[in-house]
């Protein structure tokens, strides 16, 4: 008797009735890599402020993080114009043996 291996992607491809090809499948792959780095941030919103927010996103169908960014890109295109260029200094990336002053084991 042979035993076919078991492949996930076969299980949830006949379960949507649409067969994924390897081309579809590269596409999804480059997209998730073109996405700029996101990070997580928490703030204070007044009340009135998150609640026209929210209806605005409701009602246009649009993603409150994408409401956010644009709104961001708008203060600091505001401030450039105003203040010129902002220059973000790279991260510095320190090494933890000579931070602790400890040789290196690996």
């Amino acid at each position: 008797m042979n035993k076919k291996e078991f492949d996930m992607s076969q299980l949830v491809n006949g379960l949507t009735g649409e067969q994924e090809s390897e081309s579809q499948m590269e596409r999804r792959a480059q997209a998730v890599k073109r996405k700029k780095p996101m990070e997580h941030v928490c703030t204070l919103v007044s009340v009135e402020q998150m609640a026209k927010v929210r209806t605005i996103a409701e009602r246009e169908g649009i993603a409150l993080k994408d409401i956010f960014a644009v709104g961001l890109s708008m203060a600091i295109s505001s401030y450039e114009a105003k203040n010129g260029e902002i220059r973000v200094k790279k991260a510095k990336r320190g090494n933890a043996s000579e931070v602790f002053g400890v040789e290196d084991e690996a």
